[in-house]
């Protein structure tokens, strides 16, 4: 069991493929250990921290699930709940939700950027001048945000010295 060398995709996600179709085909039902990870490592010709990033990614999609100590073990599809429990939360919300959050301006440059440009991607998945363009725009936008963070900061250091320096004045008048 050996990972393609022609797929272009990163090795973690490839040994994630691999795996989860050992599991899915049924070649490992619930409750099944998986091999240990110097074992997929020496059996897939990948890296331990390659493996365990793959074997994360199964853990994440709920396919696999970690015994401290014991190993990696086959999840029962049967004893996950039937419904997502934040699905169901947004089901009891009526109208439209609304948090009050406004992105910060890099993200909507780079998410702009990013629809704007997609129609002009290659199929390599290789930068056009647009988009190094647009991701030095973002960066002198984040930089930017950054420095303002920053003199907000201090400047809210000032203010509490001095809500501090009052406070003590007010506890103890006599020692001004």
């Amino acid at each position: 069991m050996s990972l393609p060398s022609d797929d272009p995709r990163p090795p973690y996600l490839l040994a994630a493929d691999k795996l989860r179709a050992e599991i899915t085909g049924g070649h490992l039902e619930p409750g099944a250990r998986l091999p240990s990870s110097r074992e997929l490592k020496d059996t897939l010709g990948i890296a331990n921290a390659t493996v365990h990033a793959a074997l994360r990614v199964l853990r994440d999609e709920g396919l696999i699930y970690s015994v401290h100590g014991r190993g990696n073990y086959v999840s029962d599809p049967k004893q996950q709940p039937a419904v997502d429990p934040i699905s169901e939360l947004a089901d009891e919300f009526t109208g439209e939700f609304k948090i009050g959050y406004t992105p910060p301006t890099w993200y909507t440059a780079y998410k702009q950027s990013v629809e704007s440009d997609s129609a002009t991607a290659s199929p390599r998945g290789e930068g056009s001048a647009a988009q190094t363009a647009s991701l030095t725009d973002i960066l002198l936008s984040v930089r930017e945000q950054l420095r303002q963070v920053t003199g907000q900061v201090g400047e809210l250091k000032q203010q509490v010295a001095g809500l501090e320096s009052k406070v003590a004045r007010l506890e103890n008048p006599d020692a001004s």
